[in-house]
């Protein structure tokens, strides 16, 4: 199901990347760039960065720590927030920062039922940073 309103910055929700390309059946394509494995192709928790009425700025969370910690990840340790995963740390990675369709967007499932989540406004700054960073525009981050 997608989101039937525009999200906020420091919204946090679930993000449905697409099917793995490697499955039988999900492209039938055999050559040139579309048949390129994506960079993500799972659901993921996403921090909104910036909406319009259709497309939105997302950068994603892992609970895989980064093999090397850059400028352009930010950690947030485990049990921070109600609707990261109990016990698991995650890692922003804004070196991924995307836009998507809203048609790929969810609320986050936590407390028993689907509901809107948010970053605190420190860590949505943290974020936007990150995300200067991984667009090589950190440079700009003391302007934020």
């Amino acid at each position: 199901m997608s989101i039937t309103f525009t999200p906020n910055g420091g919204d946090v929700l679930m993000c449905d990347f697409g099917p793995d390309p490697a499955e039988p059946g999900t492209y039938p394509l055999a050559s040139g760039p579309v048949s390129v494995t994506p960079e993500m192709i799972k659901r993921r928790q996403v921090v909104v960065l910036a909406a319009n009425h259709q497309m939105i700025m997302v950068a994603p969370f892992s609970t895989v720590h980064p093999p090397k910690m850059r400028n352009f990840h930010m950690h947030i340790t485990a049990d921070t927030y109600p609707f990261f995963a109990p016990g698991a740390d995650n890692w922003l990675k804004a070196d991924l920062t995307m836009a998507v369709s809203r048609d790929r967007l969810d609320r986050v499932y936590f407390g028993n039922k689907y509901q809107r989540a948010a970053l605190s406004a420190a860590h949505l700054k943290a974020c936007r940073i990150c995300v200067l960073h991984g667009l090589a525009l950190g440079a700009l981050a003391p302007y934020l």
